[in-house]
């Protein structure tokens, strides 16, 4: 999958000119005919399906019923409409949600519809993308690590290319160093242990602000913090051990 390279001269970041990495536009189509064949296709299976779900459990939801009682005629291109706009808008949310990496020579910027943070170049020696989640990195310390999507890496890695930054890489170097998490060990000091305890509950609440500014305050106190199999691992700055 490809990726969207777009460039930027009116942005707030300290820089004439930047590029913006963003969920290739051409996945738009690719939903919207999507989700129109999807709704083609329910035109002609609705009408059993509400038949067969009233004969085994005698009921059937409602939008399937009023699907079913329009003509074929009308359920086609209803349907098939209602299937496309369904898929741009899914798309739309889903592009919203990723947000944008702006690289420029003075630094990142990552753009999410709640937030925008800058990150200095100096401050980056490199800069990883594995899976779902976009990490960079200090000289020991991440200064940053944050969900973003596989379908923004190819156009990532063009735009650290076109500004100089060190290659992408797919792995974290210090991904040996992680360990789960184990309360009460004395392995990190209490105030590492009581954010990680906070992050724990916001992130079990669904707090993704509060998950965020515990994971920050982790990171002053020399630990890294990160989700894995639902649980967190920890990986602690040598000289910062308790």
């Amino acid at each position: 999958m490809s990726e969207s390279i777009t460039h930027d001269t009116t942005s707030g970041t300290p820089h004439s000119e930047s590029t913006s990495v963003a969920i290739p536009g051409h996945f738009a189509p690719i939903f919207t005919v999507g989700g129109a064949l999807i709704g083609l296709a329910a035109a002609f299976v609705v009408g059993p399906l509400v038949a067969w779900l009233l004969g085994i459990i005698g009921d059937a939801p409602g939008p399937l019923r009023l699907a079913a009682e329009l003509p074929l005629v009308w359920a086609v291109p209803v349907l098939t409409i209602i299937g496309a706009v369904a898929g741009f808008l899914i798309c739309a949310s889903w592009t919203e949600d990723a947000g944008t990496i702006e690289v420029s020579d003075a630094g990142i910027t990552r753009h999410l519809k709640d937030s925008d943070r800058f990150f200095a170049r100096e401050r980056i020696t490199g800069v990883v993308a594995s899976g779902k989640e976009l990490v960079l990195l200090g000289d020991a310390a991440e200064i940053y690590r944050g969900a973003s999507e596989s379908e923004m890496i190819p156009g990532l890695r063009a735009a650290l290319r076109a500004h100089g930054y060190p290659e992408l890489l797919d792995t974290d170097p210090h991904e040996r160093e992680f360990s789960a998490w184990v309360e009460g060990n004395g392995a990190l000091s209490a105030e590492a242990e009581d954010q990680l305890r906070i992050r724990r509950r916001a992130l079990t609440d669904k707090k993704v602000g509060e998950a965020e500014g515990a994971a920050e305050k982790l990171r002053t106190l020399g630990v890294m913090v990160r989700d894995r199999d639902g649980r967190q691992q920890v990986r602690v700055l040598d000289h910062l051990r308790p």
